[in-house]
């Protein structure tokens, strides 16, 4: 019942179009998480993830999600040099906007620009901790890097997060009950 009305009052804002929309984007987040924590199966934590990332999508200001929208077709289309571009605009307009910078990281990664993208990485991993994206991404990295440890220290990082996460596929399950070190 309380996320059913947070949900209301967030999607109201919204269309309202008030900054105020950010507290209720923020308890939509800490609920979601706090369930793909608690997820029994991968099949929800699936959903549960999708939801996630929705929210991650959504900024709250119009022109920013426009964007971010223009951002995401030109990466669907392989255009690195049009999404980068978007997405500068982006930072530019709303540097505290965590989902810009983790784009952005994902457009380095697919352009072979590791250092950028672990770069932009850290900054999503300033505004949103829990960024399990982010956090797994930063272990893809490693692992192209052949950095293994580092890498296996990032993906059970995300796991914190997202027990279900695709990637911890990448990790040997002799490392799964060892606790995470360093993030």
């Amino acid at each position: 019942m309380i996320l059913h009305s947070l949900r209301l009052l967030w999607v109201s804002m919204l269309l309202a179009g008030t900054v105020a929309a950010e507290p209720a984007r923020d308890a939509l987040l800490d609920q979601r998480f706090a369930e793909l924590k608690q997820a029994q199966d991968e099949v929800t934590a699936r959903g549960i993830e999708q939801e996630i990332w929705k929210l991650w999508m959504i900024s709250g200001n119009t022109e920013i999600d426009g964007l971010m929208r223009q951002a995401m077709e030109a990466r669907r289309w392989g255009d690195y040099a049009k999404a980068l571009a978007l997405l500068d605009q982006v930072t530019g307009i709303d540097p505290e906007y965590a989902e810009a910078w983790n784009q952005r990281a994902t457009i380095h990664f697919l352009r072979d620009d590791y250092e950028q993208a672990l770069a932009d990485v850290a900054r999503t991993l300033q505004l949103e901790p829990r960024h399990f994206g982010a956090l797994a991404g930063r272990g893809v990295i490693r692992l192209r890097q052949g950095r293994s440890a580092l890498a296996i220290q990032n993906i059970k990082a995300a796991m914190d997060y997202h027990p279900f996460l695709r990637e911890r596929h990448l990790v040997p399950s002799r490392f799964l009950d060892q606790p995470a070190e360093s993030r």
